[in-house]
């Protein structure tokens, strides 16, 4: 973060009010995306952009090998700290919403006490499942098999003809807990019961990049899924990389954005891949008054599955929308998107453009990147073992991606980098 971002994030105490806390943040994102425009347009006047050093070739048994996939799912998606949801989904005491994206049944609650809970939504008398709603508010919870009923903190409150059990079920009247806390904002989970997760470790530095968009108080305007039969890995690799606009985005995004610059940075796993609007160049002879930086995209990967992106519709407002891609099988996945206006609904106006913007995203991303990595992952399937294709030097991104995943599982990698 750089020190006028850092600035602009402190210059108002907190405990504001909230319209003084989103002009804040507000002031926060300019300046984000004023530094991210300078870098870029200072190397499109050099005509560069961020690339890495030589060709990697991949080996097609990284998105086919079943073996891989199960050690994946349980590293990165049972061991490893998931986004949930935003603290705004399940803002008021008893609010929850449902978790069950990776195969574990966890519901994700917020106390009486404002903490952050979440649980195996498993009753603990006969495994039955407790809460059959996907959100909404309650104060207790009560499962409809033998009607045992539990409070937000877990806690068995009732249990019918309790004195059967002859003092038996004691250290069973609480429902299993999982690892869950609040950043930024966001809410995390591990999917491993009674298991620990060391959330600050995880985010590292990162932390500050996603304290910088202020999601602390972002409206839910949209959601959607999609479900495709590729590999979770294939599928995300579009997300990092521009090269494939002219073609596969010819008639949508292509008309936009470039593809011939990008900026990749990196925190451990997590990265922000930025390119920008295809009228940069025409920016490079304007002085930086005219630059138009609140226009500017910044995608920022959670790793290991969640693409949270800052993006805008008008000049009066801001959006964000967060894919979270989750593998049910080696060659199948469901992805989650939802839309947020990061500091509230300004206008009927604004809302309406979040919702169109949305819907054009959702049919971009239906017809031709969810299309294509669905076509492809059978064609894969179909080349000789030791097959290898080339991730080329213009994508950077996926490069980078490919080379955390391996590092996660500290396997040997099914890929090598070839010289530039």
């Amino acid at each position: 973060m750089s020190r006028e971002l850092k600035l602009a994030a402190n210059e108002l105490p907190r405990g504001q009010s909230s319209d003084e806390e989103a002009s804040r943040h507000e002031r926060v994102l300019h300046e984000l995306r004023r530094d991210l425009t300078a870098k870029m347009v200072e190397m499109a006047k050099k005509g560069e952009t961020h690339e890495a050093p030589g060709v990697m070739e991949v080996d097609v048994s990284f998105f086919l090998d079943p073996e891989l996939f199960a050690r994946e799912h349980k590293k990165l998606f049972r061991e490893t700290p998931l986004l949930a949801c935003l603290s705004t989904d399940i803002a008021e005491p008893g609010s929850f919403q449902i978790f069950e994206d990776v195969g574990v049944p966890m519901v994700v609650m917020r106390g009486k006490d404002g903490q952050v809970r979440a649980f195996l939504n498993v009753c603990p008398h006969r495994g039955a499942r407790v809460i059959r709603e996907d959100s909404g508010q309650a104060s207790r919870f009560t499962c409809r098999f033998h009607g045992w009923t539990f409070d937000t903190t877990g806690e068995a409150i009732g249990v019918p003809n309790e004195p059967q059990f002859c003092g038996a079920i004691e250290d069973r009247k609480h429902l299993v807990p999982c690892p869950a806390e609040e950043r930024h904002g966001l809410v995390f989970v591990q999917a491993t019961p009674n298991s620990t997760m060391d959330l600050d470790a995880h985010l590292g530095e990162f932390g500050e990049q996603l304290e910088a968009l202020g999601l602390h108080r972002a409206t839910r305007i949209l959601g959607d899924e999609v479900h495709s039969a590729a590999n979770w890995k294939y599928t995300l690799d579009t997300y990092f990389e521009n090269y494939h606009l002219p073609s596969l985005h010819r008639d949508t995004f292509a008309k936009v954005f470039a593809h011939n610059l990008c900026l990749l940075e990196t925190w451990g796993p997590h990265q922000r891949f930025t390119f920008p609007q295809a009228s940069i160049h025409d920016w490079m002879n304007k002085p930086e008054s005219e630059w138009d930086v609140d226009s500017l995209p910044a995608q920022h990967f959670l790793f290991p599955n969640s693409v949270i992106t800052l993006g805008s519709v008008s000049r009066s407002g801001s959006l964000v929308s967060i894919h979270r891609i989750f593998p049910e099988a080696v060659d199948k996945l469901t992805m989650k998107v939802t839309m947020y206006a990061p500091h509230g609904v300004k206008s009927a106006d604004h809302r309406a453009e979040i919702e169109a913007s949305f819907h054009a995203i959702m049919a971009a991303v239906r017809d031709e990147d969810y299309s294509v990595t669905g076509e492809a992952q059978w064609g894969l399937s179909a080349l000789p073992p030791g097959s290898r294709f080339p991730v080329g030097r213009q994508e950077i991104g996926t490069q980078n991606f490919h080379r955390n995943v391996t590092a996660a599982l500290d396997t040997q990698p099914a890929m090598a980098q070839a010289a530039s």
